[in-house]
Parts: structure tokens; C-alpha cells; sequence
């Protein structure tokens, strides 16, 4: 498993909980005789460590089971957890460092257009720009629009262009 997947690794983490609470589930059962919902709900006690008191008082061989379910299981958990933070925390990397890198090429760019929102007419414009090439950015004020010109590559500001601050940002105003 690469360590640069951790969407991988959370799906991989996941199943192996799902093996452990049916394992769980299973060992209770055989060890104790109980129930199915009796041994599930005695698995998710142990694996959630919440603290709730046993469904019904362990043998010895059942407290070991309890022993072992406990240090494998919170370790699964503790390594699901740690690819959802992983994910989440690379995510917001990405998106941070991307936004970065845009403003670093729109600081660079010189002698570009300037192009105020991506409705009907912006969008016919920057394929007309993006054909010929011509350099421009793109200065959109709406969320769902900014998303798409991020998907298609295209240099942007995400702001209003009736505002100069925005404007400036984007190099379509030099002061």
C-alpha cells in the first residue's frame, strides 16, 4: 500500500474494523454463548471504549478476549482516524498551496486581460482567449464559477471586479 494514498488506507482500515467487529461479534459468541446482538453489542462497547459495563459478567477466557479485542481494535481505530485527519489536513494543503501558486503566475503575468466574471459572456471570451492564446485572468465573484475555472486550469481571482482591491490582485489595475 503506497503512502501517499490515504484515501487506501482509510478504506483499508475501515474493512479491517468491520472484520474485527464481526470477529468480535464471533469470538464472544463462542467464548461466552451468547447471543448475536448481545456479542455485537459487547464488541462496539469494547472497540468504542466507552465504558459501559460487560452485557453479561466474563469468564476469564472472555476477559482475555475483551483484553486482546481492545489493543487490536483501538488500534484500527486510532489508524482509521489518523487517514481521515490525513486527508482532510492534505486536502486543505492542496487547496492552500494550489491558490498560492495561481496568485504567485497572475503576480507574473504582465501584458494579460483581464476578464470581469465567468457567466455566458466571460466564458465565450476565455475560449476565444484560450484559442488564439491570449493571457488573461479571470476576476469571479462566485464560489461554484471559481470552482469550475479551478477544475479547467484557468488563472483566476476570487473577488468582485467592481472593486479595485480585487482588480489590483488580479493586475487588471496598476496604482
Amino acid at each position: 500500500m503506497s503512502s501517499l494514498d490515504p484515501v487506501r488506507h482509510l478504506r483499508f482500515s475501515l474493512l479491517v474494523l468491520v472484520v474485527v467487529i464481526g470477529l468480535g461479534t464471533l469470538g464472544y459468541s463462542l467464548i461466552e454463548g451468547w447471543g448475536a446482538f448481545d456479542s455485537l453489542s459487547m464488541t462496539v462497547i469494547t472497540l468504542a471504549t466507552v465504558g459501559f459495563k460487560e452485557v453479561h459478567d466474563l469468564s476469564d477466557a472472555g476477559k482475555a478476549f475483551t483484553i486482546i479485542l481492545i489493543v487490536f481494535g483501538a488500534g484500527i481505530i486510532a489508524y482509521a482516524v489518523g487517514s481521515m485527519i490525513q486527508i482532510m489536513v492534505e486536502r486543505q494543503l492542496r487547496s492552500i498551496l494550489g491558490r498560492k501558486k495561481m496568485e504567485n503566475q497572475i503576480n507574473r503575468r504582465q501584458g494579460h486581460y483581464t476578464i470581469c466574471g465567468y457567466g455566458r459572456i466571460g466564458t465565450l471570451t476565455c475560449r476565444e482567449f484560450l484559442d488564439r492564446p491570449t493571457p488573461f485572468v479571470v476576476v469571479e465573484k462566485e464560489p461554484e464559477l471559481c470552482e469550475k475555472l479551478s477544475n479547467e486550469g484557468i488563472l483566476f481571482v476570487h473577488g468582485d471586479a467592481t472593486d479595485d482591491e480585487t482588480l489590483i490582485s488580479g493586475g487588471g489595475l496598476h496604482g
